[in-house]
């Protein structure tokens, strides 16, 4: 067997004919699906039951083992070399499972390999903010300021996760795929397709919507095991403000603020790139990345209303070095804030 695809649902039904679908017809020949149903009390059971494709194997737990458990559970099924993730809500297009054991065939450092995804809302397809080109390198310092694996989207070696014990662990969920990546970032190399092999559908009752202060402080605690060695005892605040503003998008509120999380940006920077020795032309391409978040934070708070930020952005020449953005953004930037200051005061 050279795929399983493990696929976890609780209460599913709403979305699992359709991701069932895009899976069972993938244009790989030889692959099984292994569907935890973990104690779901709606139509689940009866959608899993009515199909009778024979690459499909359903697995009901007896009580609610949550997604680490039921994933743990699953995996221990699996017969697959290669085992591919899959959310009951999300899709797989046509080629993924193909593309994916290709690439790994081809590259046994890569312990796990995830690719490029859309995103859909109401219907409407739109792109990540991912950059592309992306390389093990670079997806090893982006996994230390963001999440830029989508978990329906991952493929990676059975033989590497069977050597953790446990392989997801229930302590860190709903992060415990964040938690997994770091975990493996020991044993080989993680990578990323810019091609787009998984839709992921987003809806208000997504895990990462509906838990996100979970979410949260489960990055951040994995994060904190990276930062301890560079950062001592700042390490925790450190990694709740990358996870607050890094990987959750949020605008930094203020001047000071935005000073505080270059700060940090600095040193996490200074800190990985002592602890992998990249060569120079990697050095380069994190730190151009580095200065990319740099400007998009300075970016956020300049259009939140704070025209300070910019000043605040210029202190930090070290960080700006990889990356200048376009004139006519940063022009932009500010002219949306001082509407919004203006706003503001009026109000």
């Amino acid at each position: 067997m050279r795929v399983s695809v493990l696929l976890t649902t609780r209460n599913g039904a709403g979305f699992l004919r359709e991701t069932l679908d895009s899976v069972l017809s993938q244009d790989f020949p030889d692959f099984e699906v292994v569907v935890v149903d973990d104690a779901s009390t709606d139509a689940t059971p009866d959608l899993l039951a009515a199909c009778a494709d024979k690459r499909l194997r359903v697995l009901r737990s007896g009580q609610q083992l949550g997604v680490a458990g039921a994933r743990n559970f699953g995996l221990a099924a699996c017969r697959g070399a290669y085992i591919a993730a899959q959310d009951h809500d999300d899709l797989s297009r046509p080629g993924r499972l193909a593309a994916q054991a290709a690439w790994l065939d081809r590259h046994p450092e890569v312990v796990l390999l995830g690719s490029e995804i859309l995103i859909s809302r109401a219907g409407r397809l739109q792109p990540t903010d991912h950059l592309p080109g992306s390389t093990p390198a670079l997806l090893r310092w982006m996994l230390h300021v963001d999440n830029p694996l989508t978990w329906s989207s991952v493929m990676f070696r059975a033989e590497a996760v069977r050597g953790l014990d446990p392989c997801m662990r229930p302590a860190f969920e709903p992060a415990d795929d964040f938690d997994l990546y770091h975990r493996l970032l020991a044993l080989g190399e993680l990578d990323r397709l810019d091609e787009v092999l998984c839709i992921y559908r987003w809806h208000e009752t997504n895990a990462s919507h509906a838990q996100a202060r979970r979410i949260h402080d489960r990055a951040a605690a994995v994060l904190m095991r990276s930062y301890r060695a560079w950062l001592g005892d700042d390490a925790a605040a450190a990694a709740d403000l990358v996870v607050t503003h890094l990987s959750g998008r949020q605008p930094v509120p203020d001047a000071a603020t935005l000073a505080r999380h270059g700060r940090v940006l600095a040193r996490v920077l200074a800190g990985f790139c002592a602890a992998t020795a990249p060569d120079p032309a990697t050095r380069a391409q994190i730190e151009a990345h580095a200065a990319r978040l740099w400007w998009l934070a300075a970016r956020a708070a300049l259009r939140s209303g704070s025209p300070a930020a910019l000043l605040r952005w210029r202190d930090a020449a070290q960080l700006r070095a990889g990356f200048r953005p376009p004139a006519l953004d940063m022009a932009a930037s500010l002219g949306v804030g001082a509407v919004r200051a203006m706003r503001r005061r009026i109000q």
